[in-house]
Formats: structure tokens, sequence, C-alpha cells
């Protein structure tokens, strides 16, 4: 993903704002992270599979928070966790400003440990949490199947039970970092009889277990952030079950929703792009790329520039604005969906402005030991993190707004009833 760390010597704090007990967390993350974690590197790249040695160094990173007693802030105490408000995350945020996070990690905070919170058993929550928090386990979420599109609930990966052992079979794809994760949450059919969104159920598994084979994609850019898994009777005992059996619609779900709300929000912890600001932050890309083309005082060139500031800072205020009235309670939960939408549908509108200004540069890569191409970021040609936009579009609709649900035809009949290409003739 052609998505690099930023310049921060400008950013603000809200440190007028905090109250007696927020100023002391603050100056206790600030003495702690001096000199223990690493310096925040311009145009190093937030997350990059490829980069064994920077994922090792995440880890490192993420014990050295622990050691310190800043990891999982708002997690409960009694799971390894601080315990403490949203607040207390917001400050810590600003004061890691400085530095790189250990941003591989980010399925664990992001996806999977609301996902526990939710759903998980008390053993599941209190074995499995601190080894998230203090950086020895990365996790891999793996749904999406190479056979189902933005259908996940019709997902073919089969889950079946012999003895006291689940064994799962298929293949899941576009599983980001999954050669680098140790564990990953995997949802699997476990009952075809059942209508598709009832006969599911989410599974604990090893990513590097027998049976287990994780192979990385190449994409066309070069990069290798996703892979693909089979699964070949992979062995999952019975407390590797997360929620209840068949009741993985329901874990799902909530594993959706945490990504999109983060996606919303801001993926990278402490990267600053949805901490307050009492002044909007214009981004370089744009006008360095104009100027470096020639075209800063073309008229058309200055619109683009003007459209991606300002759409910059619409999705900057969105996500304030959601985030601010879901931790208050005056904005429902799933208004994370609309700021989720919002951020893929501008970052992808900026995107293609941007790949207009550049030109031919916008759809090739750099000559050889040249510069990568100045902010345009394709990942934001098309939405899939979350689900494509297409699906949010449908969820915030039902869910949010309450508008009715669309027909869904073959809702009640049993998965292994329901007409597929295959059976089309038959």
């Amino acid at each position: 993903m052609n998505l690099t760390v930023s310049a921060t010597e400008n950013h603000v704090t809200t440190e007028d704002r905090d109250t007696e007990d927020e100023r002391a967390f603050r100056l206790k993350a600030r003495e702690w992270m001096h000199g223990k974690l690493p310096p925040r590197i311009v145009g190093q790249p937030f997350m990059d599979w490829e980069d064994k040695d920077l994922i090792e160094a995440d880890r490192r990173t993420q014990r050295v928070l622990w050691d310190g007693g800043l990891a999982g802030i708002t997690v409960p105490k009694e799971y390894g966790g601080l315990g403490l408000t949203r607040r207390h995350e917001t400050v810590f945020g600003e004061e890691a400003m400085p530095y790189r996070l250990a941003w591989h990690l980010g399925n664990n905070y992001n996806i999977v440990i609301p996902v526990f919170l939710g759903h998980a058993s008390e053993e599941q929550k209190r074995h499995y949490i601190p080894k998230m928090l203090n950086g020895e386990h990365i996790w891999a979420q793996m749904t999406s199947e190479p056979s189902g599109g933005s259908d996940l609930f019709g997902l073919i990966t089969r889950a079946e039970k012999r003895g006291d052992t689940w064994f799962l079979n298929g293949s899941k794809i576009w599983t980001t970092g999954g050669e680098d994760s140790d564990i990953g949450l995997c949802l699997a059919r476990t009952d075809p009889s059942l209508p598709k969104h009832q006969g599911l159920t989410m599974f604990i598994v090893d990513m590097h277990q027998p049976g287990m084979t994780v192979r990385p994609l190449t994409l066309v850019n070069g990069t290798r952030d996703f892979c693909q898994e089979f699964l070949d009777d992979v062995e999952v005992p019975l407390e590797n079950v997360v929620g209840e059996v068949n009741g993985g619609w329901a874990v799902a779900s909530t594993q959706l929703a945490s990504e999109r709300a983060a996606t919303s929000r801001g993926w990278f912890i402490g990267a600053g792009a949805s901490l307050p600001r009492e002044q909007i932050e214009i981004p370089t890309a744009p006008v360095k790329l104009a100027q470096e083309l020639g075209l800063a005082e073309t008229q058309r060139a200055r619109q683009i520039v003007g459209e991606v500031i300002a759409l910059q800072a619409l999705r900057e205020l969105v996500a304030q604005r959601a985030g601010k009235g879901i931790d208050a309670g005056t904005l429902p939960p799933t208004t994370g969906g609309v700021a989720s939408l919002a951020n893929s549908t501008l970052n992808q509108r900026a995107s293609e402005l941007m790949t207009e200004l550049a030109g031919p540069c916008g759809v090739t890569g750099p000559a050889e030991g040249g510069e990568p191409e100045q902010g345009i970021d394709r990942v934001w040609l098309f939405r899939i993190g979350g689900g494509t936009a297409e699906m949010l579009r449908n969820t915030i609709s039902e869910r949010h707004l309450g508008l009715p649900r669309e027909p869904l035809p073959g809702k009640d009949v049993p998965f292994n009833q329901l007409r597929t290409n295959a059976t089309q003739g038959s």
C-alpha cells in the first residue's frame, strides 16, 4: 500500500483541556516514550509486509508500550489493559505523534480486541488479549474467499466436527499480512442445512499449523501485502470457537463494524489524522506535484489542488464529528459506517484528481531509481476494507437510517439448497 508517514512538526495538542488525571497520564506517556520509541521517519510506510525487520521492530515497540503501562488504554484491566477513557487514548495519540508506533499490529487493536470483548469467552479474553497487547501475537482476519466476492455470508469454507476437534477445509484470500501473522480469526460454515447467515462459526486458527498453507499474492503494483490461505483438514480445538457455534454472523458483524469504525477514524493509532485540530492541516503532496510538473499556475491544476485540500479537510471533520458523537452517546454506533463510507468515497475522488494531475505518471511507476509518485495512493481507487462501498451503503440505509431491507431471495432457504452457477442447469 502506498501509505507513508508524513511530517508532524506542526501538530497541535489539547493539553489545555486535560483534567488532573489526564495531565498525569500525559506526563507519564511523554516521559516513558522519550528515548524508548523509534522516531517517526517521513516517507516510511505505515505498513510494509515485505520489510520483516520493520515488522519485528513494531513487535518490540508494542512490548515497550506494554512494559511502560501504555498498551490497551481503553481495554479493561482484567485483560491486561488500563481501563481508561477515550480521552486518555486521545492524549496518548497526541504524545505519540513524534514516534513510530506498532502499526503492523493494527488488526489486534482495531478489530480482534473489539471482537473478543464482545463475543469471546472469559478464558479466551484472559489468554489472548494480553498477548495482543504485548506484541507477542500479530492477528489476521480470514474472511474473504476466492468465490465469494462481496458476499461474505456466501462463504464455502467448511468446518466439520469429528469427536472433540473441528476440521477446517477451504480457502481464504486478501488476508493482509497473513504470512507474518501468528493467529487468525477464520469464519467457516458449520451447518450447510441452515440459511447462509445462520450456519457460520468463528474460529481461532494458528496461521502456521499443519494443513495451513499461506501464499503471498503479488499485485500488479509489485506489492505483496495480501495472502491467500489454503486449509486442508486444519485442526481446531473446541475451545477455539469464538461466540456460539452457528452464531458466527453476530461475531462477523462486530468484526466488520469494528473495521469500518477504525477505517473512518484513522487506522494507524497515533498517526494524528483523527486528532482534534484548531486548524485544518494542508496536504503538501498535491501542491508539490503541481510544482514539480510545472503546472502550478494553470487553472485546472489549481482547481485540482484546491479540491484535494477541501476533500481532506472534509474527511477529517466527518471522522472527528462521528467519533465525538459516538463517544458522547449523541450519535449511534452505526454512524461509524457513515464516516467510513465518507472516508473511502472522498479518498477515491482525491485519487482520481491526483491521477489526472499527474497525467502519465498517474498510471505508471517511477523510472528505475526515481522517486515514487507524489501523493498518488492507488489503494483508494477502489474500496474493499470493511466491505465494498455498495455493501456499506446497504448497511447504512438499513441499520443507520432504518429503511426497509431489500428483498433477499433465498433468505430462509438452507445454504446447501441455494441455486448456484453449478446448479442452474440441473
